[in-house]
């Protein structure tokens, strides 16, 4: 098969067995999650595993699934499993901590609560949980003033009002324990351990709990659900370098990116334009379809020259949660992100588009003509796009070609995008 990038904005005919069953079960799962049908959900993501049975977006949306069912340990258990290859996950750090809370084990949700607020010192919802783990512990001063700092005395009803919130602003406008009084209704509903606050999987941080793939520290307001990508846009130096860099990626004059592969890369075979030194190439033969012989995995000393002609390179960071690229704007990423394919489909007519989706830590350059816009998507608005302006997309979002005529196309949009759900799609004119 041939290593050219498929265009922006292509769709193909696509065999639908293993990786579109697998698609179905999983696109099925998170829809049930959706509804809040978590025992519906659990059955169609068990089915997903047994094609794909280490998928991290497969196994965070099972953890969800399995938290909301009240199964602590069954979802302690997935959760510990995508946290051995993602270890710093910050959304899956919470989750643990917020499933062991909510397991009555105080002591051991701590230490994962406290890693969280050393990576995201701004993270509301970790610091309410710990308040409450400390409290729970009797560490009683520096609870009160965690949960203080962290506004858990917000009036009900305001953002992120959930089981969590009230049992935080129960305990911090409770009395000082040497006056008696009588135990609140949300105090009663905390020792009862219930399980609304678990984050959603995809951007694995949602309005209310354990966070399942997504979140990325500096980027997110407190109380946004999604980060927005960040832009790596900044001014030309004298030495022609387009500074600053970020993780092994320098942008220079002439549309050029030097790519430090020491610690790895996974490059598109077609964008590489050079290298410096004598860094190892070998063709990534670990995903078949559309991408099989489409990537380049670089290693050792050495860096890498890379190139598409008419654009410059776009920097934005994976930090834990999904990012789905349309394989044509791909330059390169770091290889420890985990990918898969992710094609979006039109399934009247049994088309696909494709789209490499990542997961994990590590920064991504993405070839771009102009600054890209960053659009916002909500179950109250759902997005349609030109498909050749999308260059990806993240959160808890589903992206499906849209079947039949559709008023885009009468302005010459002749293939669209829909976008539904929760997240962000990153979008450039050319």
């Amino acid at each position: 098969m041939s290593g050219r990038p498929p265009e922006p904005g292509s769709a193909r005919a696509v065999p639908f067995f293993d990786q579109g069953l697998f698609l179905l079960h999983l696109n099925r799962g998170k829809e049930e999650l959706r509804r809040g049908r978590y025992d519906e959900a659990r059955r169609e993501l068990e089915e997903a595993r047994r094609y794909r049975p280490h998928d991290p977006e497969v196994l965070a949306s099972l953890s969800f699934a399995l938290f909301h069912a009240g199964l602590f340990e069954e979802a302690e258990e997935v959760t510990r499993e995508v946290l051995g290859s993602h270890p710093g996950s910050v959304p899956l750090l919470f989750n643990l901590g917020l499933i062991l809370y909510k397991s009555g084990r105080a002591a051991e949700a701590r230490e994962p609560l406290e890693r969280v607020l050393a990576a995201q010192p701004g993270h509301r919802k970790a610091s309410l949980t710990l308040g409450l783990v400390l409290q729970r512990l009797g560490e009683t001063d520096r609870a009160r003033d965690l949960l203080r700092r962290a506004g858990a005395d917000r009036a009900a009803g305001a953002d992120d009002d959930d089981t969590v919130a009230r049992a935080a602003r129960a305990a911090v406008t409770a009395p000082e324990p040497e006056t008696p009084a009588t135990p609140s209704a949300d105090a009663e509903e905390d020792r009862r351990v219930q399980t609304s606050p678990i984050v959603k999987p995809e951007p694995l941080e949602a309005a209310g709990g354990p966070e399942s793939a997504g979140s990325t520290a500096p980027l997110r307001p407190i109380q946004r659900s999604l980060p927005p990508p960040a832009s790596a846009a900044a001014p030309l130096r004298d030495d022609g370098v387009v500074a600053p860099p970020r993780g092994p990626f320098r942008p220079m004059a002439g549309g050029f990116l030097v790519a430090d592969a020491r610690s790895g890369l996974f490059v598109r075979r077609t964008a590489l334009a050079g290298r410096r030194g004598t860094p190892a190439l070998e063709a990534e033969r670990g995903v078949r379809g559309v991408f099989e012989k489409y990537l380049v995995r670089a290693t050792g000393p050495g860096s890498l020259l890379l190139l598409s002609r008419g654009r410059r390179a776009f920097l934005t960071e994976v930090d834990g949660d999904f990012l789905s690229v349309d394989p044509s704007r791909l330059l390169a990423f770091e290889a420890g992100l985990a990918f898969r394919e992710d094609p979006a489909f039109e399934f009247r007519r049994k088309l696909s588009m494709p789209f490499l989706k990542l997961f994990g830590t590590g920064v991504v350059a993405l070839a771009v003509a102009s600054e890209p816009a960053l659009f916002e998507v909500d179950p109250a608005g759902p997005l349609t796009l030109d498909a050749g302006s999308v260059l990806g997309y993240r959160g808890d979002l589903q992206a499906e070609l849209v079947e039949g005529p559709d008023p885009l196309a009468e302005g010459g949009a002749a293939i669209t995008l829909g976008f539904t759900g929760t997240g962000w799609v990153l979008a450039a004119g050319a």
